[in-house]
Protein backbone atom coordinates (compact mmCIF):
# COMPACT_ATOMS: atom_id res chain seq x y z
CA UNK A 1 0.00 0.00 0.00
CA UNK A 2 1.52 3.61 -1.15
CA UNK A 3 1.28 5.55 1.90
CA UNK A 4 3.09 8.88 0.36
CA UNK A 5 2.07 9.34 -3.12
CA UNK A 6 3.44 12.56 -5.06
CA UNK A 7 3.32 13.73 -8.72
CA UNK A 8 4.30 16.13 -10.73
CA UNK A 9 5.29 18.36 -7.00
CA UNK A 10 6.24 21.86 -7.13
CA UNK A 11 7.00 24.57 -4.47
CA UNK A 12 7.66 28.08 -5.25
CA UNK A 13 8.85 30.62 -2.52
CA UNK A 14 7.79 33.74 -3.29
CA UNK A 15 9.73 37.02 -1.12
CA UNK A 16 10.88 40.51 -2.18
CA UNK A 17 8.98 40.15 -5.42
CA UNK A 18 11.21 37.24 -6.18
CA UNK A 19 10.42 33.73 -7.28
CA UNK A 20 12.31 31.14 -5.85
CA UNK A 21 11.54 27.46 -7.18
CA UNK A 22 12.92 25.00 -5.03
CA UNK A 23 10.81 21.79 -6.60
CA UNK A 24 10.33 20.97 -9.96
CA UNK A 25 8.18 18.36 -10.70
CA UNK A 26 9.12 15.48 -8.28
CA UNK A 27 7.02 11.99 -8.81
CA UNK A 28 7.76 9.10 -6.35
CA UNK A 29 5.35 6.99 -4.17
CA UNK A 30 6.67 5.25 -0.47
CA UNK A 31 4.49 1.84 0.55
CA UNK A 32 3.95 1.55 4.25
CA UNK A 33 6.90 0.18 6.05
CA UNK A 34 9.60 1.63 3.48
CA UNK A 35 12.97 2.69 5.21
CA UNK A 36 13.86 5.36 2.59
CA UNK A 37 16.70 8.01 2.56
CA UNK A 38 16.22 11.45 0.73
CA UNK A 39 19.12 13.11 0.02
CA UNK A 40 21.01 15.45 -1.90
CA UNK A 41 23.39 18.24 -1.57
CA UNK A 42 22.73 21.72 0.41
CA UNK A 43 20.03 23.66 -1.18
CA UNK A 44 18.51 20.71 -3.38
CA UNK A 45 15.13 21.38 -1.64
CA UNK A 46 15.04 17.87 0.63
CA UNK A 47 14.18 19.58 3.52
CA UNK A 48 11.66 21.49 1.85
CA UNK A 49 10.09 18.21 0.50
CA UNK A 50 9.66 17.21 4.03
CA UNK A 51 8.19 19.96 5.30
CA UNK A 52 5.22 19.24 2.33
CA UNK A 53 5.37 15.59 3.25
CA UNK A 54 4.88 16.27 7.00
CA UNK A 55 2.26 18.24 6.57
CA UNK A 56 4.03 21.28 7.97
CA UNK A 57 3.84 23.18 4.64
CA UNK A 58 1.56 23.31 1.62
CA UNK A 59 2.79 22.47 -2.04
CA UNK A 60 2.67 25.38 -4.52
CA UNK A 61 0.86 22.65 -7.35
CA UNK A 62 1.11 18.69 -8.43
CA UNK A 63 -0.44 16.52 -6.45
CA UNK A 64 0.23 14.89 -2.79
CA UNK A 65 -1.38 11.91 -1.24
CA UNK A 66 -0.99 11.17 2.28
CA UNK A 67 -2.36 7.61 2.80
CA UNK A 68 -4.79 7.82 -0.33
CA UNK A 69 -5.74 11.07 0.50
CA UNK A 70 -5.12 14.53 -1.03
CA UNK A 71 -3.40 16.88 0.98
CA UNK A 72 -6.45 19.51 -0.12
CA UNK A 73 -9.07 17.60 0.95
CA UNK A 74 -7.61 17.65 5.15
CA UNK A 75 -9.05 20.46 7.11
CA UNK A 76 -6.55 22.14 9.10
CA UNK A 77 -8.31 20.52 12.10
CA UNK A 78 -7.46 17.35 10.25
CA UNK A 79 -4.12 18.23 9.29
CA UNK A 80 -3.31 18.78 12.74
CA UNK A 81 -4.46 15.34 13.68
CA UNK A 82 -2.65 13.97 10.91
CA UNK A 83 0.60 15.84 12.67
CA UNK A 84 0.03 14.67 15.89
CA UNK A 85 -0.93 11.04 15.76
CA UNK A 86 0.61 9.57 12.53
CA UNK A 87 3.54 11.42 11.94
CA UNK A 88 6.96 11.84 14.05
CA UNK A 89 9.37 14.36 13.85
CA UNK A 90 13.27 14.03 14.46
CA UNK A 91 15.35 16.97 13.56
CA UNK A 92 19.12 17.87 13.98
CA UNK A 93 18.94 20.43 16.77
CA UNK A 94 17.11 17.96 19.10
CA UNK A 95 14.42 21.03 20.21
CA UNK A 96 14.16 19.81 23.60
CA UNK A 97 13.33 21.47 26.97
CA UNK A 98 16.57 21.58 28.50
CA UNK A 99 15.78 21.93 31.85
CA UNK A 100 13.00 19.28 32.00
CA UNK A 101 13.27 15.35 32.38
CA UNK A 102 13.77 13.20 29.95
CA UNK A 103 10.34 11.88 30.97
CA UNK A 104 8.79 14.95 30.83
CA UNK A 105 10.20 16.15 27.50
CA UNK A 106 8.52 12.76 26.10
CA UNK A 107 5.34 13.22 27.88
CA UNK A 108 4.66 16.40 26.06
CA UNK A 109 2.60 15.53 23.26
CA UNK A 110 0.75 13.27 25.14
CA UNK A 111 -0.99 16.74 26.50
CA UNK A 112 -2.62 17.19 23.42
CA UNK A 113 -3.06 13.52 22.45
CA UNK A 114 -6.96 13.12 23.93
CA UNK A 115 -4.96 9.95 25.43
CA UNK A 116 -6.03 9.48 29.13
CA UNK A 117 -3.77 10.80 31.34
CA UNK A 118 -3.76 7.49 33.46
CA UNK A 119 -2.30 5.70 30.47
CA UNK A 120 0.80 8.52 29.91
CA UNK A 121 3.54 6.49 32.27
CA UNK A 122 3.41 3.57 30.98
CA UNK A 123 3.50 4.66 27.69
CA UNK A 124 6.11 7.21 28.24
CA UNK A 125 8.34 4.32 29.98
CA UNK A 126 7.65 2.28 27.14
CA UNK A 127 9.24 4.87 24.59
CA UNK A 128 12.05 5.37 26.66
CA UNK A 129 12.99 1.54 26.99
CA UNK A 130 12.55 1.39 23.41
CA UNK A 131 15.13 3.58 22.86
CA UNK A 132 17.95 2.68 25.51
CA UNK A 133 17.24 5.51 28.02
CA UNK A 134 15.11 4.04 31.37
CA UNK A 135 18.72 4.62 33.35
CA UNK A 136 18.25 8.00 31.91
CA UNK A 137 14.55 8.99 32.57
CA UNK A 138 14.81 10.91 35.36
CA UNK A 139 18.14 13.08 33.86
CA UNK A 140 16.89 16.82 33.02
CA UNK A 141 17.72 16.57 29.21
CA UNK A 142 20.98 19.30 29.50
CA UNK A 143 22.84 16.65 31.17
CA UNK A 144 22.78 14.24 28.22
CA UNK A 145 25.10 13.75 25.81
CA UNK A 146 24.20 14.80 22.33
CA UNK A 147 23.49 11.26 20.99
CA UNK A 148 21.28 10.46 24.36
CA UNK A 149 19.75 14.10 23.27
CA UNK A 150 18.93 12.51 19.88
CA UNK A 151 17.29 9.29 21.48
CA UNK A 152 15.33 11.46 23.99
CA UNK A 153 13.98 13.51 20.57
CA UNK A 154 13.04 9.67 18.84
CA UNK A 155 11.19 8.63 22.21
CA UNK A 156 9.40 11.81 21.80
CA UNK A 157 8.56 11.43 18.34
CA UNK A 158 7.20 8.02 19.49
CA UNK A 159 4.85 8.67 21.77
CA UNK A 160 1.98 9.13 20.27
CA UNK A 161 1.94 5.70 18.45
CA UNK A 162 2.88 6.84 14.39
CA UNK A 163 3.30 5.16 11.83
CA UNK A 164 5.70 7.71 10.32
CA UNK A 165 9.02 8.40 11.53
CA UNK A 166 10.38 11.85 9.85
CA UNK A 167 14.00 12.34 10.83
CA UNK A 168 15.60 15.99 9.26
CA UNK A 169 19.21 15.31 9.68
CA UNK A 170 19.19 13.56 12.64
CA UNK A 171 23.09 12.88 12.66
CA UNK A 172 24.39 16.37 11.58
CA UNK A 173 24.99 17.64 14.98
CA UNK A 174 26.54 14.16 16.41
CA UNK A 175 29.82 12.72 16.64
CA UNK A 176 30.24 9.36 14.78
CA UNK A 177 29.60 6.97 17.87
CA UNK A 178 27.09 9.06 19.06
CA UNK A 179 25.13 9.09 15.17
CA UNK A 180 25.75 5.70 14.47
CA UNK A 181 23.73 4.63 17.76
CA UNK A 182 20.99 7.13 16.57
CA UNK A 183 20.71 5.21 13.30
CA UNK A 184 20.70 1.90 14.97
CA UNK A 185 17.95 3.28 16.80
CA UNK A 186 16.14 3.72 13.44
CA UNK A 187 16.97 0.59 12.25
CA UNK A 188 15.44 -1.29 15.09
CA UNK A 189 11.87 0.89 14.78
CA UNK A 190 11.87 -0.10 11.29
CA UNK A 191 13.24 -3.71 11.57
CA UNK A 192 11.29 -4.60 14.95
CA UNK A 193 8.38 -2.19 15.07
CA UNK A 194 7.52 -1.71 11.57
CA UNK A 195 7.33 2.26 11.40
CA UNK A 196 7.96 3.70 7.84
CA UNK A 197 11.00 5.83 7.92
CA UNK A 198 12.14 9.40 6.06
CA UNK A 199 15.67 10.33 6.68
CA UNK A 200 16.54 13.15 5.47
CA UNK A 201 20.48 13.95 5.29
CA UNK A 202 23.41 15.13 2.98
CA UNK A 203 25.70 12.27 4.34
CA UNK A 204 26.25 8.91 1.96
CA UNK A 205 27.01 7.11 5.16
CA UNK A 206 23.69 7.65 6.59
CA UNK A 207 21.72 7.84 3.82
CA UNK A 208 23.57 3.83 3.16
CA UNK A 209 21.25 2.70 6.48
CA UNK A 210 18.31 3.13 4.49
CA UNK A 211 16.63 0.15 2.21
CA UNK A 212 15.84 2.91 -0.83
CA UNK A 213 18.03 6.20 -1.47
CA UNK A 214 15.92 8.74 -3.33
CA UNK A 215 18.61 11.78 -5.01
CA UNK A 216 17.58 14.82 -5.13
CA UNK A 217 19.32 18.10 -6.99
CA UNK A 218 18.23 21.61 -7.36
CA UNK A 219 14.49 20.19 -6.80
CA UNK A 220 14.50 17.21 -9.17
CA UNK A 221 15.15 13.64 -8.61
CA UNK A 222 18.01 12.36 -9.79
CA UNK A 223 17.56 8.74 -9.11
CA UNK A 224 15.66 6.43 -7.04
CA UNK A 225 17.25 2.70 -6.06
CA UNK A 226 16.83 0.03 -3.98
CA UNK A 227 19.92 0.17 -1.59
CA UNK A 228 21.50 -3.62 -2.40
CA UNK A 229 24.02 -3.27 0.49
CA UNK A 230 22.46 -1.58 3.27
CA UNK A 231 24.81 -0.39 6.17
CA UNK A 232 24.19 -1.58 9.72
CA UNK A 233 24.96 -0.17 13.14
CA UNK A 234 25.81 -2.54 15.18
CA UNK A 235 26.95 -0.21 18.46
CA UNK A 236 24.87 -1.79 21.69
CA UNK A 237 23.69 1.54 23.15
CA UNK A 238 21.54 -0.50 25.75
CA UNK A 239 25.07 -1.24 28.13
Amino acid sequence: MNLFEVSNLEKTFTGGGVETKVLRGIDFSIEEGEFVSIMGPSGSGKSTLLNILGFLLDHSSGEYKFNGRRYEDHTEDEIAQVRNREMGFVFQTFNLLPRLSVFENVQLPLMYSGRPESEWKDRVDEVVEMVGLTHRSDFDTYKLSGGEKQRVAIARALVNGPNVIFADEPTGNLDTKSGQVVMQTLQELHDKFGHTILLITHETFTAEHADRMIYIVDGKVESDKKNLNRRDAKLDFRK
